[in-house]
């Protein structure tokens, strides 16, 4: 009887352990799961043609550029043609092969890119749709969820997006700042 016993509690310990050890894999294997799907999601950015003609990228906020950036970094990353340039801020524009063109305004504050102002002038309405939606991914992919086509992240980063045409003139607004350099970069 005492055989029978002992083992019987040896087998339940044997499936104790057993049941422990798959319940710790499980975990492991979880973890290791929401860990992939969490920087996969970080990595979610689709760049559709009409984004990569404007140079936008999965790693940066506009053009190679994330705000905070020293702000040295701009005349070295873009691309666009020099139009502007100041002690506070320096605008660049690109052309696009069907007439249409974008003009990028960045600004600073404490020698660190504080805020990026983005004019695209279009030639219709269904140009505006296109580049709104895709926006509106690539900000949702990178920001959040919006509110009223607001993106505010974690970081202290708010884009808006704003359609401004009127009559035959046909454009978006979009404006990036970090929350503790707006006020700066608003006032010009």
């Amino acid at each position: 009887m005492k055989q029978i016993a002992i083992l019987l509690l040896s087998v339940f310990l044997v499936f104790s352990q057993q049941a422990c050890k798959n319940r710790q894999q499980t975990n492991t294997q979880t973890a290791d799961t929401t860990a992939t799907t969490a920087s996969q999601s970080d990595i979610d950015v689709t760049i559709t043609d009409r984004l990569a003609e404007l140079g936008l990228t999965a790693d940066s906020d506009w053009r190679g550029i994330k705000l905070g950036d020293d702000f040295d970094k701009v005349k070295g990353v873009e691309k666009g043609e020099p139009f502007e340039s100041d002690d506070d801020h320096v605008g660049y524009t690109i052309e696009f092969k069907n007439l249409e063109s974008a003009d990028m305004l960045y600004y600073q504050t404490a020698k660190k890119v504080s805020a990026i102002d983005v004019d695209l002038f279009l030639n219709s309405q269904e140009s505006v749709n296109a580049y709104q939606n895709e926006l509106k991914s690539y900000f949702t992919a990178h920001y959040g969820t919006p509110k009223a086509n607001q993106w505010t992240s974690p970081g202290g980063i708010t884009v808006t997006m704003k359609d401004v045409s009127k009559g035959k003139d046909f454009g978006l607004k979009v404006r990036m700042a970090l929350a503790n350099g707006s006020a700066t970069a608003s006032a010009k």
